[in-house]
Protein backbone atom coordinates (compact mmCIF):
# COMPACT_ATOMS: atom_id res chain seq x y z
CA UNK A 1 0.00 0.00 0.00
CA UNK A 2 0.86 3.53 -0.68
CA UNK A 3 -0.51 4.86 2.45
CA UNK A 4 0.05 4.06 5.33
CA UNK A 5 -2.35 5.82 7.38
CA UNK A 6 -3.44 3.72 10.24
CA UNK A 7 -7.17 4.45 10.58
CA UNK A 8 -7.07 3.77 6.70
CA UNK A 9 -5.58 0.18 6.88
CA UNK A 10 -7.68 -0.60 10.00
CA UNK A 11 -10.82 0.54 8.37
CA UNK A 12 -10.55 -1.62 5.62
CA UNK A 13 -9.54 -4.20 7.89
CA UNK A 14 -12.65 -4.09 9.64
CA UNK A 15 -14.80 -4.10 6.55
CA UNK A 16 -13.44 -6.90 5.27
CA UNK A 17 -14.08 -8.16 8.92
CA UNK A 18 -17.56 -8.84 8.34
CA UNK A 19 -17.14 -11.46 5.59
CA UNK A 20 -16.07 -13.62 8.19
CA UNK A 21 -18.72 -16.78 8.61
CA UNK A 22 -19.33 -16.41 12.67
CA UNK A 23 -22.54 -18.26 12.03
CA UNK A 24 -21.70 -21.09 13.98
CA UNK A 25 -22.82 -21.90 17.53
CA UNK A 26 -21.09 -19.85 20.12
CA UNK A 27 -19.24 -17.47 17.90
CA UNK A 28 -19.94 -13.44 18.20
CA UNK A 29 -18.55 -11.31 15.57
CA UNK A 30 -16.87 -8.01 16.50
CA UNK A 31 -19.03 -5.93 14.16
CA UNK A 32 -21.56 -4.55 16.61
CA UNK A 33 -18.72 -4.26 19.10
CA UNK A 34 -16.78 -1.26 20.70
CA UNK A 35 -13.45 -1.23 20.21
CA UNK A 36 -10.97 -0.59 23.05
CA UNK A 37 -8.33 1.94 22.53
CA UNK A 38 -5.21 -0.36 23.10
CA UNK A 39 -5.92 -4.22 22.28
CA UNK A 40 -5.29 -6.66 20.00
CA UNK A 41 -7.05 -6.29 16.91
CA UNK A 42 -9.94 -6.50 16.45
CA UNK A 43 -10.43 -5.78 19.82
CA UNK A 44 -8.82 -2.89 19.82
CA UNK A 45 -6.79 -1.86 16.54
CA UNK A 46 -3.73 -3.79 16.79
CA UNK A 47 -0.76 -0.87 17.04
CA UNK A 48 1.09 -0.36 20.26
CA UNK A 49 0.19 3.33 20.00
CA UNK A 50 -3.64 1.89 19.74
CA UNK A 51 -5.87 5.17 18.62
CA UNK A 52 -3.17 7.18 18.91
CA UNK A 53 -1.35 5.67 15.95
CA UNK A 54 -1.08 7.74 12.78
CA UNK A 55 0.93 5.53 10.41
CA UNK A 56 0.57 1.87 10.11
CA UNK A 57 3.66 -0.68 10.29
CA UNK A 58 3.26 -1.58 7.01
CA UNK A 59 5.90 -4.74 6.22
CA UNK A 60 7.21 -4.96 9.75
CA UNK A 61 6.03 -7.30 12.11
CA UNK A 62 2.90 -9.06 12.53
CA UNK A 63 2.14 -11.13 16.21
CA UNK A 64 -0.71 -13.78 15.78
CA UNK A 65 -2.29 -14.35 18.80
CA UNK A 66 -4.92 -17.22 19.03
CA UNK A 67 -8.42 -15.27 19.20
CA UNK A 68 -9.97 -12.36 21.77
CA UNK A 69 -11.68 -14.65 24.00
CA UNK A 70 -14.87 -14.83 25.42
CA UNK A 71 -18.08 -11.81 25.38
CA UNK A 72 -17.93 -11.67 29.25
CA UNK A 73 -14.91 -10.95 29.83
CA UNK A 74 -14.80 -8.58 27.24
CA UNK A 75 -17.82 -6.24 27.58
CA UNK A 76 -20.03 -5.94 30.77
CA UNK A 77 -23.73 -6.71 30.70
CA UNK A 78 -24.69 -3.02 29.02
CA UNK A 79 -22.20 -3.55 26.20
CA UNK A 80 -19.29 -1.46 27.51
CA UNK A 81 -15.73 -3.24 27.09
CA UNK A 82 -14.34 -4.32 30.67
CA UNK A 83 -10.92 -2.13 30.05
CA UNK A 84 -9.76 0.13 27.69
CA UNK A 85 -5.93 -0.48 27.71
CA UNK A 86 -4.63 -4.06 27.73
CA UNK A 87 -1.19 -3.58 27.46
CA UNK A 88 -0.39 -4.30 31.26
CA UNK A 89 -1.78 -7.70 31.76
CA UNK A 90 0.81 -10.45 31.83
CA UNK A 91 0.40 -11.79 28.00
CA UNK A 92 1.78 -8.41 27.40
CA UNK A 93 4.43 -7.76 29.71
CA UNK A 94 6.03 -11.00 28.65
CA UNK A 95 5.76 -10.55 24.92
CA UNK A 96 7.04 -6.83 24.90
CA UNK A 97 9.72 -8.32 27.31
CA UNK A 98 10.96 -10.55 24.55
CA UNK A 99 10.23 -8.27 21.74
CA UNK A 100 12.74 -5.63 23.69
CA UNK A 101 15.58 -8.40 24.10
CA UNK A 102 15.17 -9.15 20.59
CA UNK A 103 15.56 -5.83 19.21
CA UNK A 104 11.67 -6.18 17.55
CA UNK A 105 10.15 -2.30 17.86
CA UNK A 106 6.58 -2.76 19.34
CA UNK A 107 5.34 0.12 17.25
CA UNK A 108 6.49 -1.91 14.06
CA UNK A 109 3.62 -4.33 15.14
CA UNK A 110 0.55 -5.26 13.97
CA UNK A 111 -1.06 -7.55 16.90
CA UNK A 112 -3.78 -9.29 15.80
CA UNK A 113 -5.55 -13.01 15.90
CA UNK A 114 -5.79 -16.09 14.29
CA UNK A 115 -9.67 -16.44 14.98
CA UNK A 116 -11.12 -12.33 14.90
CA UNK A 117 -14.14 -13.12 16.66
CA UNK A 118 -14.92 -13.46 20.50
CA UNK A 119 -16.77 -16.93 21.69
CA UNK A 120 -19.78 -17.08 24.05
CA UNK A 121 -19.14 -18.19 27.48
CA UNK A 122 -16.04 -19.29 29.16
CA UNK A 123 -15.04 -22.41 27.43
CA UNK A 124 -11.87 -23.48 27.89
CA UNK A 125 -9.74 -22.01 24.55
CA UNK A 126 -7.45 -25.11 24.22
CA UNK A 127 -10.96 -27.36 23.36
CA UNK A 128 -12.15 -24.65 21.32
CA UNK A 129 -9.49 -24.50 18.92
CA UNK A 130 -9.04 -28.41 18.42
CA UNK A 131 -13.03 -27.62 17.11
CA UNK A 132 -11.90 -24.50 15.04
CA UNK A 133 -9.12 -26.48 13.45
CA UNK A 134 -11.39 -29.15 12.44
CA UNK A 135 -14.33 -26.82 10.71
CA UNK A 136 -13.03 -26.55 6.98
CA UNK A 137 -15.83 -23.39 6.52
CA UNK A 138 -14.49 -21.38 9.35
CA UNK A 139 -10.98 -22.08 8.85
CA UNK A 140 -11.59 -21.21 4.94
CA UNK A 141 -13.32 -18.08 5.83
CA UNK A 142 -10.41 -16.77 9.01
CA UNK A 143 -7.71 -18.31 6.27
CA UNK A 144 -9.48 -15.64 3.84
CA UNK A 145 -9.58 -13.04 5.86
CA UNK A 146 -5.71 -13.56 7.21
CA UNK A 147 -4.52 -13.44 3.56
CA UNK A 148 -6.30 -10.29 2.80
CA UNK A 149 -4.48 -9.01 5.92
CA UNK A 150 -0.94 -10.13 4.96
CA UNK A 151 -1.80 -9.08 1.77
CA UNK A 152 -2.09 -5.23 2.64
CA UNK A 153 -0.01 -4.71 5.32
CA UNK A 154 2.68 -7.14 3.56
CA UNK A 155 4.91 -8.31 7.03
CA UNK A 156 8.42 -9.23 6.98
CA UNK A 157 8.41 -11.44 10.18
CA UNK A 158 5.08 -13.29 11.19
CA UNK A 159 5.00 -14.41 14.99
CA UNK A 160 2.97 -16.95 16.25
CA UNK A 161 2.09 -16.99 19.68
CA UNK A 162 1.60 -20.37 21.07
CA UNK A 163 0.56 -23.78 19.80
CA UNK A 164 -2.95 -22.75 18.17
CA UNK A 165 -1.77 -19.44 15.98
CA UNK A 166 1.13 -22.28 14.56
CA UNK A 167 -1.47 -24.68 13.91
CA UNK A 168 -3.45 -22.05 11.88
CA UNK A 169 -0.78 -20.91 9.67
CA UNK A 170 0.08 -24.44 8.94
CA UNK A 171 -3.67 -24.00 6.86
CA UNK A 172 -2.25 -21.10 5.21
CA UNK A 173 1.00 -22.51 3.98
CA UNK A 174 0.71 -26.52 4.49
CA UNK A 175 4.16 -27.27 2.71
CA UNK A 176 6.48 -24.75 4.27
CA UNK A 177 4.94 -25.45 7.98
CA UNK A 178 3.63 -28.60 7.60
CA UNK A 179 5.15 -29.80 10.87
CA UNK A 180 2.95 -27.06 12.99
CA UNK A 181 -0.16 -28.51 11.78
CA UNK A 182 -0.84 -30.95 14.13
CA UNK A 183 -2.77 -29.52 17.35
CA UNK A 184 -2.18 -29.40 19.69
CA UNK A 185 2.00 -29.19 18.47
CA UNK A 186 3.44 -31.44 21.05
CA UNK A 187 6.87 -28.80 20.32
CA UNK A 188 8.27 -26.33 17.71
CA UNK A 189 11.36 -28.20 18.06
CA UNK A 190 11.14 -29.33 14.69
CA UNK A 191 10.60 -26.79 12.77
CA UNK A 192 11.49 -23.60 14.71
CA UNK A 193 11.52 -21.09 11.68
CA UNK A 194 10.69 -21.28 8.27
CA UNK A 195 10.38 -18.71 5.00
CA UNK A 196 6.71 -18.53 3.81
CA UNK A 197 5.40 -16.86 0.67
CA UNK A 198 1.80 -15.19 -0.07
CA UNK A 199 0.99 -13.65 -3.74
CA UNK A 200 4.84 -12.87 -4.17
CA UNK A 201 5.52 -11.37 -0.81
CA UNK A 202 7.70 -12.93 1.30
CA UNK A 203 7.95 -13.46 5.20
CA UNK A 204 9.80 -15.52 7.89
CA UNK A 205 7.58 -17.20 10.23
CA UNK A 206 8.21 -17.90 13.74
CA UNK A 207 6.33 -20.08 16.95
CA UNK A 208 7.40 -18.94 20.43
CA UNK A 209 5.87 -20.44 23.66
CA UNK A 210 2.38 -18.10 24.43
CA UNK A 211 3.51 -15.38 26.41
CA UNK A 212 0.91 -16.34 29.03
CA UNK A 213 2.94 -19.13 29.27
CA UNK A 214 6.35 -18.31 28.97
CA UNK A 215 7.37 -20.76 31.76
CA UNK A 216 6.93 -23.70 29.16
CA UNK A 217 9.86 -22.03 26.92
CA UNK A 218 11.97 -24.00 29.04
CA UNK A 219 10.78 -27.40 27.17
CA UNK A 220 12.10 -26.04 24.46
CA UNK A 221 15.42 -28.01 23.16
CA UNK A 222 18.68 -25.82 22.89
CA UNK A 223 19.58 -23.49 21.84
CA UNK A 224 16.02 -21.81 22.04
CA UNK A 225 15.19 -23.33 25.12
CA UNK A 226 14.45 -20.88 28.20
CA UNK A 227 13.14 -17.30 27.42
CA UNK A 228 17.19 -16.29 26.52
CA UNK A 229 16.77 -19.33 24.38
CA UNK A 230 13.11 -17.55 22.33
CA UNK A 231 14.60 -14.23 22.44
CA UNK A 232 17.65 -15.94 20.59
CA UNK A 233 15.42 -17.42 18.25
CA UNK A 234 13.23 -14.24 17.69
CA UNK A 235 16.75 -12.46 17.02
CA UNK A 236 17.19 -14.82 14.23
CA UNK A 237 14.75 -14.43 12.54
CA UNK A 238 14.11 -10.99 12.75
CA UNK A 239 17.39 -10.91 10.95
CA UNK A 240 16.65 -12.88 8.40
CA UNK A 241 13.11 -11.17 7.65
CA UNK A 242 15.18 -8.00 7.12
CA UNK A 243 18.20 -9.68 5.17
CA UNK A 244 15.04 -10.89 2.68
CA UNK A 245 13.50 -7.33 2.33
CA UNK A 246 16.72 -6.60 1.36
CA UNK A 247 16.52 -8.49 -1.49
Amino acid sequence: MENYNAKEVIDRLRSELCAVDVTHAGLRSFADMPVMTHAFFPGGNGLYEGLEAKLFPYGGTLILGSNFGCVEKFIDANGVPLENDERDNPTWRSLLKRLRGANIKREKCFFTNAWPFLHEGSSNLNTVIKTWLCDQILMSSCAKFFEYAYAITKPRLIIALGKGPAAFLSYIWPEELGPWRKYPVQNLNDLPMASVCLQEQRAICVAITHPSMAHNAKRRRPPYSGEDGEIQLLIEARLEGERISNE
